[in-house]
């Protein structure tokens, strides 16, 4: 009787045993393919820091670019106001206008050509 008991209890811890390995197993294989997705996400996050990265130091060299043109346009900017400020032109214009004359109109023409080929714009009819 007791070897029938025996045996009962050996194949029911058996059995529940079969019953926790495929039950592991199966849960081994879910969290494997989890795995495999996360490595891809993580993967692909990686990418896109790195190419935000090089998006950042590119914009910050044409920040630094721009930044310096800035500078020595705001110089330029400075020494020809501190040349109307140190003359009255308006003065010197109704005193001697033909000494005044021909150099606004030329620096003018100038301003003008310089804002032209700025602001000029070729179609590229080949892309």
């Amino acid at each position: 009787m007791i070897s029938k008991v025996l045996l009962g209890v050996i194949l029911a811890g058996g059995f529940v045993g079969y019953l926790y390995y495929t039950n592991t197993q199966a849960e081994l294989i879910e969290l494997r393919e989890y795995n495999m997705a996360m490595e891809l996400q993580v993967a692909t996050q990686n990418d896109t820091i790195d190419k935000m990265s090089k998006q950042y130091e590119t914009q910050a060299k044409a920040l630094g670019e721009l930044t310096s043109k800035n500078a020595v346009i705001e110089a330029e900017m400075t020494r020809y106001l501190d040349i109307f400020r140190r003359h009255d032109l308006s003065k010197l214009a109704a005193a001697k206008p033909g000494l005044i004359e021909p150099r606004v109109n030329n620096a003018t023409k100038d301003v003008f050509d310089s804002l032209e080929t700025d602001s000029s714009f070729e179609f590229d009819t080949d892309n």
